[in-house]
Formats: C-alpha cells, sequence, structure tokens
C-alpha cells in the first residue's frame, strides 16, 4: 500500500530550482502527516483553523496567522486538533539555492544552518513582531504561487533571502546544538522512520526497531520517548492508523483488507484503536470522507 504522508525520499519542486509551495487542507486533503523529514527547509503558514505541529520532541498548538519554521532534515509531524480542520501553506526549498561556496554567506549564514549551529524560531505566533516581517514575504510567495512565471526565480530567491535573513537575525540563541540537535541519533532515527515506511503492514517489534538504531531496548525506548515525544509503540499504531485512513479516504478496499494490510492482525483492536485517534468508526469514517470530497467537487 502506497502512503501518501511521506516525503523523505521527494524531490520538492525542479532539479534545477528546488522551491515548491503547497496548500495543505487538514483533514479535507490528508488526516495527518506522521514523523517524516526531507533535506529542504519549511516554512509552513496557517492560514485558517487549528492543528498541531510537532517538530523533534516539542508539539506546537498553532491557529490562524502563526508560521512554523522546521529546519533542513528535521523530523516533524503535522496532525489535527481535535475535531478542528486547519488550512496551511508549505513553503518548500533546498538552500542550495541560494547558497553559494565562494560566497562569504557560505560560511557565515548557510553552512551554520545546515549543521544546525544556528538555531531559528520554530514557532512564530500570530501579532509577534518576527510574524509581522515575515508576514508579507510569505504572503507574496503563497498568493502567487500559481502566477509567478519562469521567469521569477529572481524574485522567489529575493523572497527566501529576505525570510532566511529575518529568521537568522532573530535566531533563538538560547538553544545549545548539543541540546537542540543530536546528529547522531536522528540519523539513527530517520533510519528506523524509514524502515517503518517501508515495513508497517509487518509485524515490527521493539527489538527489531532497537536493532536498527544499534541500542538496546531500554536505551531504544528512552532515546525514541525524548527524540519524538512518544513510545515507539505510539508511533507506530498512530503510523497505521494514517495508513488506514488515508486507504478508507481514498481507495474502495474493504475494512478488513485495510486493516490488515496496515499492519493490525485483529479487526476489533483495529476498530477500537481507529475509533479512538478518529472518533468514529472506519465505515463512517469512509462515508464522511466520501461526502466531503461530493461537496468539494460540487463547489468547483
Amino acid at each position: 500500500m502506497q502512503d501518501k504522508a511521506f516525503f523523505e525520499t521527494k524531490k520538492h519542486g525542479a532539479i534545477s530550482f528546488p522551491y515548491i509551495v503547497y496548500r495543505g487542507d487538514i483533514p479535507n486533503y490528508i488526516h495527518s502527516f506522521p514523523l517524516h523529514w526531507h533535506d529542504e527547509m519549511e516554512i509552513i503558514s496557517i492560514t485558517d483553523g487549528q492543528g498541531i505541529v510537532t517538530v523533534r520532541s516539542t508539539r506546537y498548538e498553532v491557529s490562524r496567522g502563526d508560521i512554523i519554521v522546521i529546519p533542513t532534515q528535521t523530523v516533524h509531524a503535522i496532525d489535527r486538533y481535535s475535531d478542528c480542520r486547519m488550512q496551511y501553506f508549505n513553503i518548500l526549498f533546498s538552500l542550495s539555492i541560494l547558497d553559494s561556496i565562494d560566497d562569504i554567506c557560505h560560511s557565515k549564514y548557510f553552512e551554520p544552518l545546515h549543521r544546525h549551529e544556528i538555531s531559528p524560531v520554530i514557532y512564530i505566533e500570530n501579532d509577534t513582531e518576527l510574524n509581522r516581517l515575515l508576514a508579507p514575504h510569505i504572503s507574496e510567495l503563497t498568493e502567487n504561487r500559481h502566477t509567478f512565471a519562469t521567469d521569477s526565480e529572481l524574485l522567489i530567491k529575493s523572497k527566501l533571502f529576505a525570510l532566511l535573513h529575518l529568521l537568522i537575525t532573530h535566531a533563538d540563541d538560547k538553544l545549545h546544538e548539543e541540546k537542540y540537535f543530536d546528529t547522531v541519533n536522528y540519523d539513527k532515527l530517520k533510519k528506523l522512520l524509514l524502515y517503518v515506511r517501508e515495513h508497517y503492514s509487518e509485524r515490527i517489534s521493539i527489538e527489531t526497531a532497537a536493532s536498527i538504531c544499534a541500542y538496546s531496548c531500554s536505551h531504544f525506548m528512552k532515546i525514541f520517548k525524548n527524540m519524538t515525544g512518544q513510545s515507539f509503540t505510539e508511533y507506530l499504531v498512530n503510523y497505521r492508523l494514517n495508513a488506514a485512513a488515508n486507504a478508507l479516504a481514498l481507495t474502495s478496499q474493504s475494512v478488513i483488507d485495510i486493516a490488515y494490510g496496515c499492519g493490525f492482525g485483529n479487526l476489533s483492536y483495529f476498530s477500537r484503536a481507529f475509533v479512538q485517534k478518529y472518533g468514529i468508526t472506519p465505515s463512517k469514517y469512509r462515508a464522511k470522507f466520501a461526502k466531503q470530497k461530493m461537496r468539494r467537487n460540487s463547489s468547483e
């Protein structure tokens, strides 16, 4: 089963110009994006509603007007807040389109950003000074995402430079590198998340997960909890439930086939876990999503 919620291997934008703007709508487009990462830097601008964005192990409850900044290769997730809908824009871009090794900016700004020695503020609330400074540049990029012609690369770069300038000059000096980013542990975590993406329909024990990270079981469980804010078992169940919700919304497979295909060996347990997470049964979730899709289609 193909899980569309993960972008670790997806290239954003063109190879010659790795920049793109996505429009997100949870749960109308997709229910959530479980833990994932990518090489690009990401700026999330909340345009309506409420939701939850988790960056590494910190959970942020966001609402209209808020901005979230995701540094490169940083594990993060996007989810619903209660029964709320959340609309937002994702601006993704590779630092490579702005970086030049022969430029002083490379050693002064871009390399420290790559190494996470410069720590931009992650959660930028609405009505703050930094938010007000960033908002015009973000709005121009998002509002013109379809109208920018092929000769707008310089304009796009100018906006990205402006955003990075503001983020770097307002960087959070309190976030020390050793505390904020553990490269070795996160590299191991990324390896495990990739394994789960490819094998979530199979049995994955704590022992298997720990061995992928080259840790003992007890150390693995502690490290995973510290880095993600949840246990590995919770993460795996949520991943499978998210994959099942996507399949219910996007395919005509039977509920039982979806449950087994997403790694649930017991249909009763799957149903109980699904209701606990989404508040309704799998069948009702499918019917609800189908109605929402019909309403969207009729309004277009």
